[in-house]
C-alpha cells in the first residue's frame, strides 16, 4: 500500500525517500547468506591482524612529537597523579585527559603511552560507523573494502601512533552521521536523534572545534523532523538539551576559569572581541 501524499508523516511527503530495498532495520540486520554472514570469520580475522600490527608499529614509535610531549602526555599524567590544575586546561576538551589519564593510572603507562593506546582504540573503533554508513548507502561489499582502505590508511594510522585527538575526532563524526542517516531512515524513532546528539557531546568534549559539527548535525536532524512531522523540532531540541547536559562539566569548568559557559577558550575569545563582558571574575586572563 502506497502512503498518500498529503499524511504530513509520511517521509515520501517530506522529499525523504525510504526504499523498499533498504529497511529501517537494515543497519542492524545480518540476513542469512549476505556478505557479512559468508565472511564473517574473514572479516573478523583480517581486523585482528590490522589491530595487531597496529598496536606493533605503535609500541615501536617511542618518539612523541611536540604537542604530545608539551601538553597531551603532561596532562594525561597528571590526572592519573591527581594534579588537576594541570591535567585540565580552558583550551582542550576534558573528556581527552580523563581518559588517557585513567589509562595512565589503570595500567601504569606514562602519558604518552596511554594517549597512544586510547588513539588508537577509536581509530579502530571507528571502522564501526564506517561499516554501517558505507552499508546503508553501497551495501556490504562496498562496506568492506572501505573499511579496509580505511584501516590501512598509513596517513590516518599515524595519527593514532602519535597518540593525537584526531581518531577521536573521526570517530565522533563518523558517529554522528550515523545518527543523522538513522533520523533520515526512522525519524519517528529517537534512535537518530539520541546518537547525534551523543556524538556532537562527543566531539566537544574531545575539541573545541567539534562544536561546529555538533551545530551541523543537529541542524540536519531538526531540519528532517521538522519536514516529516511540520511542526517545531521538539526531539531534536530535547536531545540538544541532552548534549548540553553532557557536557556541562566542560561547560562550568570554563565559566569558573574564563567567566563565560563555553566549551573552550577560543569561543570565549570570540565573545570578549564582540564586546561581552564575561559572568563572573574569570580566573584566567584571556589573550
Amino acid at each position: 500500500m502506497t502512503p498518500h501524499a498529503d499524511n504530513p508523516t509520511d517521509p515520501s511527503s517530506a522529499g525523504i525517500s525510504v526504499s523498499a530495498e533498504m529497511p529501517e532495520n537494515a543497519g542492524q540486520t545480518f540476513p542469512e547468506g549476505s556478505f557479512y554472514q559468508r565472511y564473517k570469520k574473514l572479516i573478523w580475522l583480517v581486523f585482528a591482524l590490522i589491530a595487531v600490527m597496529d598496536a606493533v608499529m605503535a609500541w615501536l614509535y617511542p618518539f612523541p612529537g611536540n604537542d604530545m610531549a608539551s601538553r597531551y602526555a603532561p596532562m594525561a599524567e597528571a590526572f592519573a597523579a591527581g594534579d588537576w590544575r594541570v591535567a585540565f586546561h580552558p583550551r582542550f576538551g576534558m573528556l581527552f585527559s580523563a581518559v588517557t589519564g585513567s589509562i595512565s593510572f589503570v595500567t601504569g603507562l606514562n602519558g604518552f603511552r596511554s594517549c597512544q593506546v586510547a588513539s588508537l582504540v577509536f581509530f579502530w573503533l571507528t571502522a564501526f560507523p564506517l561499516w554501517s554508513i558505507f552499508r546503508r548507502i553501497w551495501g556490504e561489499r562496498v562496506a568492506a573494502v572501505g573499511c579496509l582502505l580505511y584501516l590501512l590508511s598509513s596517513f590516518l594510522t599515524r595519527y593514532a601512533y602519535f597518540g593525537l585527538r584526531e581518531t577521536w575526532k573521526t570517530f565522533g563524526i563518523a558517529l554522528g552521521v550515523c545518527g543523522v542517516i538513522a533520523v533520515c531512515h526512522a525519524p519517528r524513532r529517537w534512535r537518530g536523534f539520541l546518537i547525534a546528539a551523543c556524538a556532537g557531546a562527543f566531539l566537544i568534549a574531545v575539541r573545541g572545534d567539534g562544536a561546529l559539527y555538533a551545530l551541523i548535525l543537529l541542524l540536519v536532524a531538526a531540519k528532517v523532523e521538522m519536514q516529516v512531522f511540520r511542526r517545531l523540532p521538539v526531539r531534536t531540541f530535547l536531545c540538544g538539551l541532552l548534549l548540553l547536559l553532557l557536557i556541562s562539566p566542560q561547560l562550568w569548568y570554563n565559566y569558573e576559569k574564563l567567566g563565560y559557559p563555553v566549551p573552550e577558550c577560543r569561543h570565549a575569545q570570540i565573545l570578549k572581541h564582540m564586546g561581552m563582558p564575561p559572568w563572573k571574575t574569570p580566573e584566567v586572563e584571556l589573550p
